[in-house]
């Protein structure tokens, strides 16, 4: 604190003895760093214009002042709507030579402090314009940055170059991945992939751990296809009770054959009330008429959840489903799901379907 003191008090004595002298340094000080700036401003402009006015007539100059430059002017460069046909073909065959894309990683790693984030996504944007190998196994380790946008950037450029490498690579990064937004981002990639991903998962799915099992399942449930749905089939069997609600909800994509629903409707007997509550679920989406007397033994379910998604389940089966609600409905004791369920219903709604369940009673159906 005193050495601030004095530098102060001297600084103040300068001025007073120097005015003019102080004045002219400070102006020119205030000069010299405007000019660097406005300098550093319009340095990538000149370098293009540079690059461009040379790549004809003396190319190797050309791309030897292209490969210096910073990654923003390379990345102007990649893109084809800035080039001409021929100055696309010329700049995209130079920056794919192994060394050159080694070089481009190097100026991507070196980026730093402010500049850190403009200078990775500059260098994943080249990256993702070259797609030889070399430049894809690059682009892969940023999947492991600390910055979200970062990853996103990397995900959605490698969703548009599916290969063997990429999907086993963005496999094995679900197992990294904690932060749900990512993770979500990471599935939709996947996803996007096709069937090429899906035939690269099948045989993993099997032997995967529970939450790892759970993307697969996610990625796998979107190809409606008869392999897909017997792989989701021949999960069913699974002991953890989180895999098979996934897989429920899963099921739900797909025209479910007899074996399958005898095997739903025996969920509704789970000891997971998280199972139970998507078996009665889906039974209800998929208008299973036959599961309406299982589905309506829930309503006394212990769980709420499980009593709200069966009365809804059978309400969703229509008069067949109604009818239970009905029954239960008499009882002063019917849980609130039931009463809730048939006070949010149009008037006129619960009069017709009091009509038709009665009409059918009365003729023995």
């Amino acid at each position: 604190m005193q050495s601030l003191n004095d530098f102060l008090y001297t600084l103040a004595i300068f001025i007073k003895r120097y005015p003019l002298l102080y004045f002219i340094t400070t102006g020119l000080i205030l000069l010299f760093i405007t000019i660097y700036y406005l300098s550093e401003q319009f340095r990538g402009e000149r370098s293009i214009k540079k690059i461009k006015a040379s790549l004809y007539s003396y190319p190797e100059k050309a791309l030897g002042i292209l490969i210096k430059s910073d990654l923003p002017v390379i990345e102007f460069f990649t893109k084809q709507d800035n080039l001409d046909a021929k100055e696309y073909i010329i700049i995209k065959e130079f920056l794919s030579k192994p060394e050159q894309v080694k070089e481009i990683y190097g100026k991507i790693l070196s980026s730093q402090g402010k500049n850190r984030q403009q200078g990775i996504k500059a260098g994943i944007s080249i990256l993702a314009q070259l797609q030889v190998p070399q430049a894809v196994d690059y682009l892969i380790t940023f999947l492991y940055d600390e910055d979200r946008e970062i990853i996103q950037m990397v995900l959605a450029a490698l969703e548009k170059m599916p290969s063997e490498k990429v999907i086993y690579s963005l496999l094995d990064y679900i197992r990294y991945a904690k932060d749900h937004e990512i993770l979500n981002n990471l599935m939709e990639t996947l996803k996007g992939m096709g069937d090429l991903a899906v035939k690269k998962i099948i045989p993993l799915v099997y032997k995967a751990d529970p939450v790892t099992k759970k993307c697969y399942i996610d990625i796998i449930g979107e190809y409606i296809e008869d392999e897909a749905y017997q792989v989701l089939v021949n999960l069913l069997d699974t002991d953890y009770p989180e895999v098979k609600i996934h897989l429920l909800k899963k099921l739900a994509n797909y025209d479910l054959d007899d074996e399958v629903v005898d095997k739903v409707i025996s969920f509704l007997e789970d000891k997971d009330w998280g199972v139970r509550s998507q078996a009665a679920n889906l039974l209800g989406q998929k208008k299973i008429r036959e599961a309406a007397r299982p589905i309506a033994n829930r309503l006394n379910d212990e769980s709420g959840v499980v009593r709200a998604t069966a009365t809804k389940a059978l309400m969703d089966l229509g008069y067949e489903g109604i009818k239970y609600i009905f029954e239960l409905a008499k009882d002063p004791e019917a849980p609130k799901e039931v009463k809730e369920a048939l006070q949010s219903q149009d008037i006129a709604f619960i009069i017709k379907a009091m009509e038709r369940v009665y009409q059918n009673n009365n003729n023995g159906s």
